[in-house]
């Protein structure tokens, strides 16, 4: 028995190691990658501007003084520490101080149909080879104006792809400029047809072999009625085959409000397939979904309506992470790291929208694994240089992408959490090895293991009666009533896209079995303890003998709880006898709901079974 335990914490070392688990400095930070600006639809730039035409050029605590907020620091007010600018891709139609791009003379559109594309408006001029057009500034130059104003925080170089085929998809590169990020707009969004008529962008910025949305409308293969997926879906996967092949451990691509467009093929829905086919083709860029959908102060709660899949949203989040066994669920029990995470989608604060960090947080462990390379055995590098200590506490826009597909992530309402221990432990003694978010356990088939939980909730959150909620509405302090814990079995094998020929398009592939996962618990002041500001609770798990995984939820919310609407037919929130989320029907939402109904979704901690041996 101890040879085989030696090897199961061998066996955890290294996937904890892989998983994100840290042994250089480690830090929890908040973020934000999926907001809009001046360039595509939003209505603020993405800097401070304190006249027209003119950015900061220090930051400001205090925006009340500014001729115009920036998205970013105004995220940055609200306690976030990294951002990604990420919209539209396609055409642009304005510069970020709101000038139409008709109104600069000569046209500085490089590519065809006189268009600015969004892969120029991404870049800066010195970029472009050549460039002799009137001068303007990119994307990536107002990101370098942030970063000088706010040394401490990130921002970070995205874009909102839209995914041929699906819905839209928030993605970004790690690099020291724009340029691949850019060059995976030209030759992947589904509404840049940029090279459609001339060679020009090809030809100066060397993106040769770009093939147009039609070329694959016309001959690629089609599984809409077998597995959903039509066409255009394998554009989508040659995207994400070139960022896993170019850009493995710096690129992400994350789904947003993926059950806006419905549950099947028609008006880009992603469905379980389509998730499957790019984590397959993708495992370590397509890691992931905007679960909680962002838009929470609409009336469609999340900017769902009913024809969205769920037919709206629940509690704020969508029906695929709402719903135990549903499609998340599906996902984990095949094995995959597939996270949940949340941004605010914002574009204006007078509309739907709440700003970055207002309402919406995702929490991710970031690890310095640039730092920890420092640490070498070799004799060179056996003393720590001045240098290296400058940066103990410096962290790079590659330790958070890191800590995004570590997994090691939860997704916050309102506040209502800002600390979450969520961990499961081999046996009953506390020396026993662990596992978080993200990460795998490994246990002796027969061996018992325990979940524990323990979370913080803050005095206050940012709710602020005639600001972000109506005059008369009375904010409350954040207060977590009750906390599930779902457990879901992983299947031993997974369904792959095709059958044993590989060509008949596999059934399963689209498949969602709603048994793979239950409620095992719900916690509440009943059952949790209070200790040094920290509620507790623990849950046994005898004699496991299968692979497994848990997450969990928690609320502000009691049992059985409904709010409807003036009418008395909608529920606008609540909660059922269980205390699971009811729909936010659309239509019935507004600010002051969303301060009422808030939720927090943990990622997954996986359970491995590992057989004994004889000694």
């Amino acid at each position: 028995m101890k040879a085989n335990s030696k090897v199961c914490a061998a066996v955890l070392t290294v996937a904890m190691l892989s998983a994100g688990s840290a042994l250089a400095g480690e830090k929890w930070m908040t973020g934000d990658f999926h907001q809009h600006t001046t360039y595509t639809d939003g209505s603020y730039p993405m800097n401070d501007l304190t006249a027209p035409g003119v950015i900061a050029t220090f930051p400001w605590k205090e925006p009340a003084g500014l001729y115009r907020r920036g998205v970013i620091p105004q995220g940055y007010r609200f306690g976030v520490d990294f951002q990604a600018n990420s919209e539209h891709g396609g055409a642009s139609g304005k510069d970020n101080f709101n000038n139409a791009w008709s109104t600069y003379s000569p046209n500085p559109a490089v590519g065809d149909a006189g268009k600015m594309w969004r892969w120029q408006t991404l870049i800066s001029t010195s970029d472009i080879p050549g460039y002799a057009g009137p001068a303007y500034m990119g994307a990536f130059d107002w990101i370098n104006t942030i970063r000088a104003n706010y040394p401490n925080k990130l921002a970070m170089s995205g874009m909102e792809w839209n995914p041929p085929g699906h819905e839209h998809c928030s993605t970004g590169i790690v690099a020291a400029n724009a340029l691949p990020i850019a060059e995976f707009e030209y030759r992947f969004d589904n509404s840049d047809s940029d090279g459609t008529l001339t060679t020009n962008t090809a030809d100066k910025m060397g993106w040769t072999g770009k093939k147009q949305s039609s070329e694959y409308t016309a001959s690629a293969p089609d599984y809409s009625s077998t597995l959903g997926l039509n066409k255009l879906h394998n554009k989508t996967i040659d995207g994400v085959k070139w960022m896993q092949a170019n850009y493995p451990t710096t690129g992400y691509m994350v789904p947003a409000h993926v059950e806006r467009a419905g549950c099947g093929l028609t008006g880009g829905a992603w469905n379980i397939a389509a998730f499957r086919d790019i984590n397959d083709n993708g495992p370590t860029v397509a890691f992931g979904f905007e679960g909680i959908p962002g838009h929470e102060k609409e009336t469609g709660r999340g900017g769902f309506g009913a024809g969205a899949c769920g037919g709206g949203t629940y509690g704020g989040a969508g029906y695929y992470i709402a719903t135990v066994g549903g499609l998340w669920d599906n996902l984990l029990a095949d094995g995959r790291r597939f996270y949940n995470f949340a941004s605010s989608d914002f574009h204006n604060d007078a509309g739907a929208d709440f700003w970055p960090g207002e309402y919406l947080k995702t929490y991710v462990k970031v690890k310095q694994n640039s730092h920890n390379d420092h640490k070498d055995k070799d004799s060179e590098h056996d003393e720590k240089s001045e240098k290296d200590h400058d940066h103990e506490n410096v962290y790079t826009q590659e330790d958070v992408v890191n800590g995004l597909r570590s997994g090691n992530a939860f997704s916050v309402h309102g506040d209502l959490i800002n600390e979450l221990d969520f961990k499961v432990q081999a046996g009953n003694h506390h020396d026993e090895e662990t596992a978080t978010m993200g990460e795998t356990l490994f246990v002796r088939k027969g061996q018992n293991a325990t979940v524990k939980i323990a979370f913080k909730t803050p005095s206050g959150n940012n709710c602020q009666a005639g600001v972000n909620a109506s005059a008369g509405y009375i904010c409350k302090a954040p207060a977590v009533h009750h906390v599930q814990l779902i457990q879901g079995r992983i299947n031993p094998t997974r369904a792959g896209k095709f059958l044993a020929d590989g060509v008949t398009p596999n059934p399963e592939f689209k498949t969602i079995d709603p048994t793979v996962a239950s409620i095992v618990k719900t916690f509440d002041a009943t059952s949790w303890k209070s200790h040094d500001g920290y509620t507790t609770m623990t849950f046994d798990v005898p004699n496991v003998q299968n692979n497994m995984f848990f997450r969990i939820r928690g609320t502000n919310l009691g049992y059985d709880v409904k709010q409807m609407d003036s009418t008395g037919t909608k529920i606008v929130y609540g909660t059922d006898a269980n205390g699971s989320p009811l729909i936010n029907t659309p239509g019935t939402s507004n600010a002051d709901m969303a301060w009422d109904d808030l939720w927090f979704y943990s990622n997954p901690v996986v359970v491995k079974v590992v057989e004994k041996k004889d000694k």
